[in-house]
């Protein structure tokens, strides 16, 4: 689990950053343009050429999915209900809709499952919660980075000018080209950016006192990301008849917390980032519990 002490640790410099006068109060921001305009589409880039699509697997990739439109309908009506501005909302739909099962689901699935159960969370990252980022989180960041109202043709000339989006369908009309040489080991080290910045930042963001009126959202967000997906992936999973190691690994990622690109693209996106960092920082602390107890309720069915 020694990738799950890195993300803490990482949370910790960033935070102490911000108390640091040799690290400006922009530094936060630029890090995050750096992430979104270099680090995640090579990132998009590198990992879409490796996807290696398979019929039988993919219930893996729909759970994550379903997930998000889910959330769709649930973050909608409590925003309804509660009185949440776009901007808050459009916060808590990331926190709720992007699972950090990449970085951080790899090695808690390697650690609690085995390392033959890698290849099962990696179609559910590539083909569900990685898409799903630089699609739907386009999407929210696109309507919801505005208090305006906004067109049709605004969103979708959004979307298709956001680095990420640009990257994704490149990738794939891409998909399968051999990558070597000077290409292959610049998308790599750029690539390898991607994590410890955009965790730097978050924790650079973070505020673990937060005012009382950011309580509510946070608590709301981490509850449908961490108990609440996990619980309806279980439920869906069982009356659809999957078993065994697909059934454990999709019901294990559902529960991981909140992607830490989440917290990016709300500071890019001018949304209401403050809520998406605690949520992320809160719910990697979290998860030292919640994901033992969700181990051993999934070894027993």
């Amino acid at each position: 689990m020694g990738n799950l002490l890195y993300l803490v640790i990482l949370l910790a410099l960033g935070n102490i950053s911000r108390r640091l006068p040799v690290f400006p109060e922009n530094t936060p921001n630029v890090v995050n343009l750096f992430v979104i305009y270099i680090s995640f589409p090579a990132t998009i880039l590198l990992q879409i050429n490796k996807i290696d699509i398979q019929a039988d697997l993919m219930v893996l990739a729909l759970v994550p999915w379903i997930l998000v439109f889910l959330s769709i309908l649930s973050v909608g009506l409590i925003s309804k209900f509660l009185q949440w501005d776009k901007k808050l909302t459009g916060a808590v739909l990331l926190s709720v809709a992007l699972g950090n099962t990449a970085f951080f689901g790899y090695p808690a699935v390697s650690a609690f499952f085995g390392e033959q159960s890698l290849g099962y969370a990696i179609i559910y990252d590539q083909l569900g919660s990685f898409i799903a980022l630089a699609t739907f989180g386009t999407i929210v960041v696109s309507i919801y980075g505005t208090s305006q109202k906004i067109s049709f043709k605004t969103v979708l000339l959004k979307i298709v000018g956001f680095p990420p989006f640009i990257a994704l369908i490149a990738g794939i009309f891409l998909v399968k080209t051999p990558v070597s040489g000077m290409m292959l080991k610049m998308l790599e080290g750029l690539s390898a950016t991607l994590v410890p910045l955009a965790i730097f930042s978050v924790g650079a963001q973070l505020k673990f006192r937060q005012p009382s009126t950011n309580i509510k959202p946070i608590c709301i967000a981490i509850f449908l990301k961490m108990i609440l997906s996990p619980m309806i992936a279980f439920f869906i999973l069982m009356f659809m008849g999957i078993q065994g190691t697909v059934f454990h690994i999709s019901v294990f990622q559902a529960g991981m917390p909140s992607m830490v690109m989440a917290g990016v693209l709300a500071a890019t996106g001018n949304l209401r980032s403050d809520v998406t960092n605690a949520v992320i920082g809160y719910g990697i602390l979290f998860s030292f519990i919640t994901l033992p107890i969700l181990y051993y309720v999934l070894i027993s069915f």
